[in-house]
């Protein structure tokens, strides 16, 4: 079933699979369904990525710490992704709240995340890159690490004005920042 699913998953481009995730959703799968996809994707993705990845780096060294940080942030930005497409789709008030909860939980859960992450490589990595006179790569890296800080931060002032007056505006531009979050993750 696994390499049955690699093959079909292999002719799917990365970005058609949360809009995949998002029509079985609005469709009725339960998101926890979808949640154990994911997994799968993106362990045949890892599978697909092996031989590209850093070998014999050893546990515990900073490096295989940022990688396995970093895998943990791209699932939890999925899930960001898919919790946000699918933030219009309740049925009544009491579902959207609740789906807003589960949203923010995940939104709270990444920017912790993200903080300690981007901390850790900006205090780290850059500086051992730049001794190196590789200057260019952490100032755009840094420059695109802020912009998804302010845009979380945006996020959850949108979040708060959705909870004070909820308007499918509101939802809407909540619906679109968490998933440009996800995607610029």
């Amino acid at each position: 079933m696994k390499r049955r699913f690699g093959e079909v998953l292999a002719q799917v481009s990365p970005f058609e699979i949360p809009l995949i995730e998002r029509r079985l959703v609005v469709e009725g799968i339960p998101i926890d369904d979808v949640l154990k996809l994911c997994n799968l994707h993106v362990e045949l993705f890892r599978e697909y990525l092996t031989g590209r990845e850093l070998s014999g780096v050893p546990k515990g060294h900073p490096v295989d710490l940022f990688i396995r940080e970093n895998g943990w942030i791209l699932k939890q930005s999925e899930v960001l992704g898919l919790y946000s497409s699918v933030l219009a789709e309740a049925r009544d008030a009491e579902e959207g709240l609740k789906r807003l909860q589960e949203l923010l939980s995940v939104a709270s859960g990444l920017r912790a995340s993200l903080r300690g992450h981007y901390r850790k490589i900006q205090m780290l990595a850059f500086p051992y890159l730049e001794r190196r006179g590789i200057a260019a790569v952490p100032r755009v890296l840094w420059s695109r690490e802020d912009q998804i800080i302010v845009k979380l931060r945006r996020f959850f002032e949108e979040a708060e004005k959705l909870r004070e007056s909820a308007s499918v505006e509101r939802i809407r531009r909540l619906r679109e920042l968490g998933v440009e979050i996800a995607r610029e993750v």
